[in-house]
């Protein structure tokens, strides 16, 4: 089979779709309304589902259509629109059109896929309408879809626990893919209220950012950090900020940290500088021509430049001086503090500096970075705690990952004053003292990753008797591809008074 797509044909279809049929259950006034997604793809007789990671077409009342097609690596999203008669849709894109037929004797779509000279065809299944959710304890899956029969992936939270009209509720949000099967990051967003009976019920997923054509993130958005003040952009003030991780590469290299705010939660998120990233790919401007050379040095090789991100944010004051943490290849993780108070200006960090390891340990005892950390001041307790994972793949996992199947939490003693800690990040010579873990015996999952803590709007412990930390979990093997099992898993660290 060609490894390359030539052209697309959509003809005999057959669904059941629960639409209107209008006066003459005919003309092309009538439209559809659903979702219909991959049930078998074959070739020749024989099954080719496998080289499909996504095929899905959704129609509205409004004559549009969203046609989303990966096949053997290579993406396709089409936004078009349709006319109906009551059986055959016209699909109009750029200038080509499609075909689609209809039959109302089954919930089914069917299409020839062409491949250069092969001739694919697709069978699309209506998307049956999901039963609403359910409320959950907090220690476990926290939502997501059965992953046993989608392919769709949740990991590295933010979460911020707030009160609302006198609801405890959870704002979370996470790293995502928005089309079934298709690895492509978004950030996305769903509010959780608390029942009486103490557990969480959780909306459904909006998606809060996603790529900007043409720009430094073009092709993923991902790993979240979330936090509420006073920002100030184009005459306009914002509540709450956002860092997050963006890229323009396939191969997931030069990763970069920017910004962007809101003032609701779900959004509209609005970017800062969608030119440049706040943190480049290289980190400090003073060592790119060196770290151009490193990146260079190693393509072809089976290592990768990842670059910057993973940020979590700590507000100083409630209002614009944060402290930013981020991941980095040159610096491990770096430290930065801004006053973002006003977001047109340039954005320059009043120290720049490194994280101190001193006192970590993995769950074996041994000596660990901290690696892909959030934070949490807890002004209760004069405390500063961090989760991260420990550079452990215990149980084994062969395949090439660098997943870790344990993540911790330890803290730093004394620190009084969001000063102090701001004061403490730029001097060093700190040492962090373990609090615990969370591992397979705690989830049931290989993997336990891209931990976060729920925190305040300020990034403060809401409760210093506890530290509850959603992680990302996830199995070694599976037959998809791995990363689908992620969901986020809440866990629960007492605290000793």
């Amino acid at each position: 089979m060609k490894k390359l797509l030539k052209c697309l044909t959509a003809v005999g279809v057959a669904c059941t779709l629960c639409v209107p049929c209008l006066a003459s259950c005919g003309g092309e006034g009538e439209t559809l309304s659903g979702t219909w997604e991959l049930s078998t793809a074959t070739l020749d007789g024989k099954s080719v589902k496998k080289n499909f990671q996504a095929f899905t077409a959704t129609f509205d009342e409004s004559g549009n259509a969203t046609v989303n097609i990966s096949y053997l690596g290579l993406y396709e999203t089409r936004n078009s629109t349709y006319t109906f008669d009551g059986e055959t849709l016209k699909e109009n894109y750029q200038g080509e059109k499609y075909t689609w037929s209809y039959a109302q004797a089954t919930q089914s779509l069917t299409t020839e896929y062409r491949d250069y000279d092969d001739v694919i065809t697709v069978v699309l299944e209506k998307k049956q309408e999901e039963t609403g959710p359910v409320p959950v304890d907090f220690e476990g899956i926290l939502f997501g879809t059965d992953m046993s029969d989608s392919k769709f992936y949740n990991y590295c939270p933010a979460i911020i626990k707030e009160t609302e009209n006198g609801q405890e509720v959870m704002h979370v949000w996470y790293c995502t893919n928005r089309d079934d099967g298709v690895m492509m990051d978004y950030i996305g967003y769903r509010k959780g209220v608390k029942q009486t009976d103490g557990k969480w019920l959780f909306g459904e997923q909006v998606i809060a950012l996603a790529p900007t054509a043409g720009t430094w993130d073009e092709r993923h958005t991902c790993d979240p950090a979330v936090i509420k003040g006073k920002f100030s952009y184009q005459n306009t003030e914002y509540k709450y900020l956002m860092a997050y991780l963006g890229c323009v590469t396939e191969d997931y290299q030069k990763n970069e940290t920017g910004i962007a705010v809101a003032n609701h939660p779900a959004g509209p998120w609005v970017k800062i500088n969608t030119d440049k990233a706040l943190i480049p790919w290289y980190d400090r401007e003073e060592t790119k021509e060196e770290e151009e050379k490193k990146y260079d040095a190693i393509q072809g090789t089976g290592s990768i430049y990842w670059g910057t991100g993973m940020p979590a944010l700590v507000s100083l004051d409630g209002e614009g001086e944060v402290l930013m943490f981020y991941q980095s290849t040159s610096q491990g993780t770096g430290i930065r503090r801004y006053d973002f108070s006003n977001l047109d200006g340039a954005l320059t960090p009043k120290f720049t500096t490194r994280i101190q390891h001193t006192g970590i340990l993995n769950s074996a005892g041994r000596s660990c970075n901290i690696g892909i950390p959030d934070f949490a001041f807890d002004p209760a307790g004069n405390r500063f705690y961090v989760c991260g994972v420990t550079n452990e793949k215990n149980p084994p996992d062969i395949s090439t990952t660098r997943v870790n199947s344990h993540s911790m939490v330890a803290y730093l003693e004394n620190i009084e004053s969001p000063e102090a800690l701001a004061e403490a990040m730029r001097t060093g010579g700190y040492t962090w003292k373990m609090l615990g873990y969370v591992g397979p015996d705690d989830t049931g999952f290989e993997r336990n990753h891209n931990p976060g803590i729920v925190r305040d709007a300020k990034g403060y412990l809401p409760d210093s008797s506890k530290v509850e930390v959603v992680v990302s979990t996830g199995h070694n093997s599976w037959e998809n591809e791995n990363i689908f099992t992620y969901r986020l898993y809440g866990k629960i660290l007492p605290v000793a008074k």
